[in-house]
């Protein structure tokens, strides 16, 4: 077996599929609930993104940290997603959601490029990091497209 074609572990692939769920509820209550929940989904659309890039970037730190001697670039490169989503949620004070959304759609690509080039952890992790990646970025991507006819 090659090792890209190792299996995602069970309770791995069904704790990312969970992760998607919400990016797809939320913007799917945005995209076509009635007017009265598009904000609220919004809301919960732009908190679940911020929260899965902290998440993400726990991740990476917490992969860093099991190194002999963890790298101050990459501990540092870790606080980047969870900041980036931080930024962009209280950004909504000074920003329309269409930038928002695609800013988050943003931080999602350059953090799936960081975990997929630089590969560390288990041989799945990459095509892990894809299925959430793909998920997150198809929800926000129709919320982009709802935000931009508003």
């Amino acid at each position: 077996m090659t090792p890209g074609a190792a299996p995602i572990p069970q309770p791995i692939r069904a704790f990312g599929l969970a992760t998607i769920v919400p990016f797809m509820v939320s913007a799917g209550l945005y995209d076509f609930g009635p007017p009265s929940v598009g904000p609220w989904a919004l809301l919960c659309l732009l908190s679940w993104s911020a929260v899965t890039l902290a998440f993400l970037g726990g991740v990476r730190g917490g992969l860093e940290a099991a190194h002999h001697t963890p790298r101050w670039s990459v501990v540092l490169m870790s606080f980047l997603p969870p900041m980036a989503g931080f930024m962009l949620l209280i950004g909504g004070r000074w920003f329309d959601p269409v930038w928002q959304l695609s800013g988050f759609i943003v931080a999602f690509i350059l953090t799936w490029l960081w975990d997929t080039r630089d590969v560390e952890g288990p041989a799945w992790r990459p095509r892990y990091r894809t299925i959430i990646t793909a998920g997150a970025a198809l929800a926000l991507g129709s919320a982009v497209e709802q935000a931009m006819h508003m």
